[in-house]
């Protein structure tokens, strides 16, 4: 008899807040169980990171080459500096004003700078572009020497020198899986399309072995405000990058950014070829425009004229990030960085315990020196070993690092 009131009341215990052993009230199961706390998910977001790289003068460019080591065209220095990936200078290059970077799969490096000459007892300067062996010195680029292999105008076959030549620019380099390479060029001589060597406003088309293959003026519109369009080109991408592995992208298409008056101040062309001819034409896969998955888009749709508008001023430098499918653009005049998807969408996909539908807008700026803020900010690159943003913040003369804020464990 003792041990089934003991079981009674052992039973009535456990049941807590019921009335009876018959159990008139449901158990208080959050008296016996704590409550699930609140997730606490952090803003999703890019973190800048220390300490910001100082010792450079108008930097331009910024380049992670094949080879894992950081490139920048320290412009003003009239230098190209190599660093590691913890920004410890490792050797310099003297090159006369340099503005844009490249390296093929070889690890020479390739650089658009200038040279000077002389016409007419005149002394003048030209768009040059620069090749460095690495690989013959053991990558030590202070050993290294800079060879003049491309200057405007002595590839172009029956065009001669004269002296507006000088106000031609090499503004972007880019180069392809298969070693081949792309130069932009802008100038002020735009009407006429039979001229040796194409319109000033062009893409240059150079083999590996740098012979010029070709200006890309079929496709191109030197002066045009639609798609298509190469009106004042400042870079270019291809999405052949780093690091070095056996499956870079073979593709020939491209990213270019402008500068001149156009309403697609970013613009992908895609590169097809057929049994008789070549094609580049205007990249539909950048043009999406779906306001169910985001907010923003590479090409903002604008209901007044119902055209697909830019929403940029100065894009100076465009980089891919491989791994990601990333696109990231660097915008002089906003001050800022702009962060997109392959298919043109601006901002990532929300984590999963984001209560967010659409992709999450990144992209930051600002116009000053402090956190997140740049000054004419010029060039852009990807570290994919460590999942870095590296921007050549061109007017506060430094390199800035950032890292979202979901890839820190």
């Amino acid at each position: 008899m003792k041990n089934i009131f003991l079981i009674l009341i052992i039973s009535i215990s456990f049941l807590g807040c019921s009335e009876n052993i018959l159990g008139k009230k449901e158990p208080k199961i959050d008296s016996m169980f704590p409550p699930v706390p609140a997730t606490d998910a952090r803003k999703i977001e890019f973190v800048q990171l220390a300490p910001v790289w100082y010792g450079f003068n108008s930097p331009e460019d910024i380049l992670v080459g094949y080879d894992d080591l950081i490139y920048v065209a320290d412009t003003k220095n009239n230098r190209v500096v190599q660093l590691d990936a913890n920004g410890t200078l490792l050797g310099s290059i003297s090159i006369p004003n340099p503005v844009a970077i490249a390296q093929d799969r070889k690890l020479d490096l390739l650089v658009v700078g200038r040279i000077d000459t002389s016409f007419s007892n005149n002394k003048i300067d030209l768009a040059c572009v620069y090749r460095i062996n690495l690989v013959s010195v053991s990558h030590q680029i202070s050993k290294a020497i800079a060879k003049p292999i491309i200057i405007h105008p002595q590839y172009v076959l029956g065009r001669t020198l004269k002296l507006s030549d000088s106000s031609i620019h090499f503004t972007g380099i880019a180069t392809m899986a298969d070693n081949e390479f792309y130069v932009t060029r802008r100038g002020n001589e735009n009407t006429n399309i039979a001229q040796a060597g194409g319109t000033d406003n062009t893409i240059l088309w150079f083999s590996s072995k740098d012979k010029f293959i070709t200006p890309l003026v079929s496709y191109l519109s030197a002066l045009g405000s639609g798609k298509a369009s190469a009106y004042n080109l400042s870079s270019i991408t291809t999405y052949a990058v780093a690091p070095q592995r056996a499956n870079v992208d073979s593709r020939k298409s491209f990213i270019t950014t402008l500068i001149g008056e156009n309403n697609f101040k970013v613009q992908g062309m895609r590169f097809s070829s057929g049994r008789e001819d070549v094609a580049f034409l205007p990249d539909p896969n950048l043009d999406l425009i779906d306001t169910t998955l985001g907010h923003r888009f590479l090409y903002d749709g604008n209901p007044k004229d119902d055209k697909l508008q830019s929403s940029f001023i100065e894009p100076e430098d465009v980089t891919y990030a491989a791994d990601r499918g990333f696109i990231f653009v660097v915008d002089a005049a906003r001050d800022s960085v702009f962060q997109f998807t392959s298919s043109g969408i601006e901002g990532i996909l929300p984590p999963t315990f984001s209560t967010e539908k659409k992709n999450i807008i990144v992209s930051f700026g600002g116009r000053g020196s402090g956190v997140k803020q740049f000054k004419n900010p010029k060039g852009v690159a990807y570290y994919q070993a460590d999942k870095i943003l590296l921007v050549a913040d061109t007017g506060n003369n430094r390199i800035v690092r950032f890292k979202l804020s979901t890839d820190f464990k």
